[in-house]
């Protein structure tokens, strides 16, 4: 199928890794969601116990389970030694020696964290696809390909797209992929051959869990500021005075982060209002026990007062869902509009199909 492999530096490459390249065609070069599935775990795996480990081109938190470490990383200082390991195939052929026939194309810029990227494939994976061909997994990363690559039009990358149903395009949150001739080079490709062309977006999950933490620790940050100050037996005039003012800022609070237009004030709307409202609604929840105040009032008096602390409690509560769902909000059309914008540079380079010669 291809010419004689070597291993980069030269020598020839021990194992059956470059006899699996003369023996399988490119289009068979697959991987299944199990096998990203699986390959999320061992990385995580790996990253958890110091196998694999930050760069200066690329110091990533090893805590962080939703980026993680960048591709090239990956390839680095995972996927090369355990391929060279099971004889220089690559991840797809060492999983699958006899090949999988691939009916997806991935094209991605290498930029990306493994975990955005795997995610990102997995939650966007077409139904009707059962194998995908992506580079990084798809070509044997120890051996020198040039001599496969040196004709683009029937290179590997070719070979794949042209027998594919669909292309999945995965952006990323450092810069569009179609900075990388190669991705640039494949979406043209997929334009000429009318292949489906998708665009994969994270689960509204990982956006979740981004925005959770700093949303609801400025709630509990302010709650915990209303605990402190209420702990000398703040009176209930004072409290009322405090939670009305609360109760006034709200209003234009929220108005200004439905209008907002400046991504930066969406979101630090949502943390002041979410600090503010946690605050108000702790203030409401620790004078609660002010029952005192009313056993002194009687008839209408007392039914008013009641009914203006529930109903305070009542907005203080709606309040803070609203920012919290505000900023979960925020985080997900982030994620849109970066889809959006890598759907409109595919247009692009569809329109400018002298782009590539």
């Amino acid at each position: 199928m291809f010419p004689s492999l070597r291993l980069i530096g030269g020598g020839r490459p021990s194992g059956d890794g470059a006899e699996l390249y003369r023996r399988v065609a490119a289009e068979k070069w697959g991987m299944t969601k199990a096998d990203l599935k699986r390959l999320r775990r061992d990385v995580w795996k790996a990253v958890k116990n110091g196998s694999i480990l930050p760069t200066e081109l690329d110091p990533f938190d090893p805590r962080d389970d939703i980026f993680g470490p960048s591709i090239y990383t990956i390839n680095e200082q995972y996927i090369k030694p355990v391929t060279a390991e099971a004889g220089n195939m690559s991840w797809a052929l060492m999983k699958h020696p006899k090949g999988l026939k691939v009916d997806l194309f991935v094209t991605h810029a290498w930029q990306e964290g493994i975990f955005e990227f795997i995610d990102k494939v997995l939650t966007s994976w077409p139904r009707s696809c059962h194998s995908a061909w992506c580079c990084m997994l798809a070509n044997p990363q120890n051996l020198d390909i040039s001599s496969l690559i040196s004709c683009p039009k029937s290179s590997p990358f070719a070979l794949a797209l042209r027998v594919v149903k669909c292309m999945l395009v995965v952006p990323n949150r450092r810069l569009s992929i179609y900075t990388r001739l190669w991705c640039a080079y494949e979406a043209h490709l997929a334009y000429e051959w009318n292949k489906v062309v998708l665009t994969a977006s994270a689960s509204p999950w990982a956006s979740f869990r981004q925005a959770l933490p700093a949303v609801l620790l400025c709630v509990a940050l302010g709650g915990l500021l209303a605990f402190a100050w209420t702990e000398g037996h703040v009176g209930f005039t004072a409290m009322k005075v405090v939670a009305s003012l609360l109760y006034y800022c709200m209003y234009p609070l929220i108005l200004s982060v439905v209008f907002a237009q400046d991504q930066c004030w969406y979101r630090s709307g949502n943390l002041i209002g979410a600090f503010l409202s946690g605050h108000y609604l702790l203030l409401l929840a620790r004078n609660y026990h002010l029952s005192s105040f009313f056993s002194k009032e009687s008839g209408s008096d007392a039914d008013y007062w009641h009914e203006w602390r529930s109903s305070h409690i009542n907005f203080a509560v709606s309040a803070v869902l609203f920012f919290v769902f505000s900023e979960l909000d925020s985080m997900s059309s982030r994620s849109l509009r970066q889809a959006v914008e890598h759907g409109r540079l595919l247009g692009r380079q569809r329109r400018g199909r002298g782009l590539i010669r």
